[in-house]
């Protein structure tokens, strides 16, 4: 009986410890609104690494694909702060329009997209890396909020509250491709896409839902009811779930993507909004706003396995490789 005891135990520490060789393959660039930081967090180590000082009130933040700069987004300076990822340091400030928002970078890393949402502008700058320079201003429709890019083609897709609809940028041209509408009340706002590319997922400001959006018809194939929002979204690396936060509520809704479902509840604290999963997709780490922290998720087995401190209002993640 002790033999059996002994290999249980032995077997949920390799398990354990599987999971934290995994955490110190990445390091976490988290934007603290509140704080005007930008924070790197290694969760292998359970700590902050290094504090960044940004522009003011910090809230969506991307890693460029090779891993060498973030791009923090400063909604109160209306300034992109570029952030040399290795040294540790801001190198660049970009001037943005009103009200920025959402940031992504293209699969290849050569450029640098960020939304402006305020009714000034309601567009999105693209700024070539390393030369730093806009090279073009993309007209969406009214008040867009975030970006995506598919993983597949060269087509990127952002969320427009106020005209209720997806504008489709073919990003190798650098124009509008088309747009997409959403039907009902629902305000489009934060998204991602699957890995095979055939689906959007997209919350929906006012309605506590998610959209389904089927992107070879082009159209909406189902809406999921989530926890209470706003809501940030993220799809695991193979494809298999979407882990929806909510910033009214203290969980992450957990959606079977094969049917297009909720199979779970996790709870992780008050006010939970960013949120994105580790390369394999065995963890995923979660921004709480509320308790200053970053909840790292055991995504096999839907539990919180431990909490890091990140002070400010943790409000968007992005991952470095």
């Amino acid at each position: 009986m002790k033999k059996i005891f002994f290999i249980i135990a032995l077997n949920l520490l390799l398990g354990f410890y599987g999971l934290e060789v995994n955490a110190t393959s990445v390091e976490l660039f988290v934007n603290n609104r509140d704080a005007d930081t930008v924070t790197v967090v290694e969760p292998g180590k359970s700590k902050i690494t290094e504090e960044i000082r940004v522009g003011k009130k910090p809230t969506y933040i991307a890693v460029s694909p090779d891993g060498r700069f973030a791009f923090s987004v400063s909604t109160g300076e209306k300034r992109l702060y570029v952030i040399d990822t290795a040294k540790r340091r801001v190198i660049k400030k970009l001037s943005l329009s009103d009200a920025p928002k959402g940031v992504g970078v293209t699969k290849d890393g050569k450029f640098v997209y960020v939304i402006n949402e305020g009714p000034e502008a309601s567009n999105v700058y693209v700024f070539e890396t390393g030369s730093w320079k806009k090279v073009k201003t993309v007209k969406t429709g009214s008040l867009p909020h975030n970006i995506t890019f598919s993983p597949v083609d060269s087509l990127a897709y952002v969320t427009n509250a106020g005209t209720k609809d997806i504008t489709i940028i073919d990003t190798a041209r650098l124009e509008v491709a088309g747009t997409i509408s959403i039907p009902g009340n629902g305000l489009p706002h934060n998204l991602d896409i699957t890995p095979d590319g055939r689906y959007l997922v997209v919350t929906l400001k006012k309605t506590d839902k998610v959209a389904v959006v089927d992107l070879q018809k082009k159209e909406v194939v189902k809406f999921i009811s989530v926890s209470k929002g706003h809501h940030g979204i993220a799809v695991s690396p193979d494809g298999r779930w979407v882990y929806v936060t909510g910033v009214g509520s203290d969980v992450v809704t957990k959606v079977d993507t094969r049917k297009w479902q909720v199979k779970g509840i996790i709870k992780v604290g008050r006010g939970p909004h960013g949120v994105r999963f580790s390369p394999d997709g065995r963890l995923a780490f979660v921004a709480v706003t509320k308790e200053d922290d970053i909840a790292v998720i055991d995504a096999g087995k839907g539990r919180v396995m431990k909490r890091i401190k990140s002070p400010g209002v943790p409000f968007w993640i992005a991952l470095r490789e």
